[in-house]
């Protein structure tokens, strides 16, 4: 087996640490559309459907997805560990503590519809009452959550979306009136699983920040002989350093030994596939310390090469690197 580098094979990335920078939670009475498509092909975050009203600010904590996950084992005389285990429940639930007393957090809170009869009116413009009924309506909610990013690199935006299409209040807090603190009204809810959606939770990650993540490509130049070559050796420059002479039917492996021989190449920094020559043209891909660069466009000399008709080296960019 070939000897591992740690560093290589563990590929810490601190580029991938996401935090909640800013956040935002939405919600909607379950008449309102579901978001299937937050983002457009080009990964721009788009506007939501009619009827989401935003919650506010919320306490320090912010959002806490939990999920309670258990099993049913068998067990079996001859083990000591279970034989067999199943998914009997997966659920996700949301807490989040409002700071503001709007219409969102107040409805989530007494569990009121957020359109529509029995809604709060628009802020100030008419006594806001409401009061406990006898028999609590079940009162499904369309809930989302977006986060924002940034992307260290370029200081675009990432977004994490999270949709609960069909989500019921669990558990509420107690709201505490006092001089020292605002009044607040934490609330929990579960995500249920919505008919037309086929589940209890969408999420997304996109934004101009997280396509800026993908890896640049790797620049690839075609190496051709021409001419029918019989003999000979050719060369091939690169950024002012030119390789010793490689045989006219030279294979991919000997065009790469040239190259990497080149000291503002080294080994490791390029691959060569196709070939041999002078039937068939080389790729030359740069790789390791030139991975990801637009890197010079070698030329080749055919000075040296013999027979054939006018015989010439060609190359060809045929993928830019760094795009």
């Amino acid at each position: 087996m070939v000897a591992a580098d740690f560093t290589t094979i563990a590929e810490l990335r601190q580029s991938l640490i996401r935090k909640a920078l800013r956040y935002a939670i939405f919600a909607a009475d379950a008449s309102a559309a579901a978001v299937t498509a937050p983002f457009d092909s080009g990964g721009v975050l788009q506007e939501l459907p009619s009827g989401y009203v935003p919650v506010g600010f919320t306490t320090t904590d912010g959002v806490t997805f939990s999920g309670d996950l258990s099993n049913s084992d068998v067990e079996s005389g001859q083990s000591s560990s279970p034989t067999r285990s199943d998914v009997e429940t997966d659920t996700q639930t949301a807490q989040w503590v409002p700071q503001e007393t709007n219409a969102a957090a107040v409805a989530l809170y007494e569990n009121l519809p957020l359109s529509g009869v029995g809604a709060l009116p628009g802020l100030g413009t008419a006594t806001w009452t409401w009061s406990r009924p006898k028999t609590p309506p079940t009162r499904y909610r369309r809930l989302l959550f977006i986060a924002e990013d940034l992307n260290k690199a370029t200081g675009e935006a990432i977004y994490i979306v999270r949709h609960m299409p069909s989500a019921l209040r669990t558990g509420r807090e107690d709201e505490q009136w006092t001089r020292t603190a605002e009044i607040s009204r934490g609330v929990t809810y579960q995500a249920y699983l919505d008919d037309v959606l086929g589940t209890d939770s969408l999420t997304w990650i996109d934004g101009p920040g997280w396509r800026g993540l993908a890896p640049l490509s790797n620049e690839e130049q075609s190496v051709a002989i021409t001419g029918g070559p019989t003999g000979g050796t050719y060369t091939l420059t690169y950024s002012g350093q030119t390789t010793a002479g490689i045989a006219y039917n030279a294979t991919a492996t000997a065009v790469r030994t040239a190259l990497a021989a080149l000291s503002n190449i080294g080994t490791g920094n390029v691959t060569c596939t196709g070939g041999p020559h002078p039937g068939t043209p080389v790729t030359v891909t740069f790789t390791g310390a030139l991975a990801g660069t637009d890197v010079a466009q070698m030329t080749g000399s055919a000075a040296g090469l013999t027979g054939g008709t006018s015989p010439a080296v060609v190359v060809t960019t045929t993928t830019p690197g760094g795009a």
